[in-house]
């Protein structure tokens, strides 16, 4: 029974790592520089603010700062998508087969969860929005494993932009930019 328990296990596990959605980004990892972090971030601005929100992204990632996280902060920090020219805030948490994370605008919730014990057979969220709005969210890391990128498509055709990590959004700053 074990062994049958451990081979659909792994044979979940892998042909989860084969499969591809539509639209969805894949792959495990890849590079993301900070001027990808700043298009990502900024570009729901008027024009006339995106220069100026990129030059502060662009500083950001030029000063230097320890790579180190407090205790407990390794697999979980903030999550942020830009989507429908507004900024949703939040925070994930995650485990090597599950994550799960929570936004806001300040007026609506969203979040998303993937779990591979749970039958998920791709690292593709589930996304649910309090406003009842529903779709998905595809996240890549970056090479540093601990920050990324993403992208959020709501069953209403709402797009959105996923970026996350400490390291690409510190704390509560500098994150939102403001003009």
């Amino acid at each position: 029974m074990f062994r049958l328990v451990v081979i659909a296990f792994l044979s979940t596990l892998l042909g989860g790592c084969g499969l591809l959605l539509p639209n969805h980004q894949g792959g495990i990892s890849t590079t993301v520089s900070p001027e990808d972090y700043g298009r990502r971030l900024c570009e729901h601005l008027d024009p006339e603010d995106y220069p100026s929100c990129l030059s502060q992204v662009l500083d950001y990632f030029e000063r230097p700062r320890p790579d180190t996280l407090p205790a407990g902060h390794s697999t979980s920090g903030p999550f942020a998508v830009m989507m429908g020219g507004e900024v949703y805030m939040g925070d994930y948490d995650s485990t090597p087969f599950q994550a799960d994370f929570r936004v806001s605008n300040g007026r609506t919730s969203c979040r998303g969860s993937y779990n591979a014990f749970g039958g998920s057979v791709d690292a593709v969220f589930d996304v649910y929005c309090d406003d009842g709005r529903s779709g998905w969210a595809d996240i890549i890391l970056a090479r540093d494993g601990r920050n990324g990128i993403g992208k959020l498509a709501l069953d209403d055709g709402t797009r959105g932009k996923i970026v996350f990590g400490y390291t690409a959004l510190g704390r509560a700053e500098p994150y939102p930019y403001r003009p």
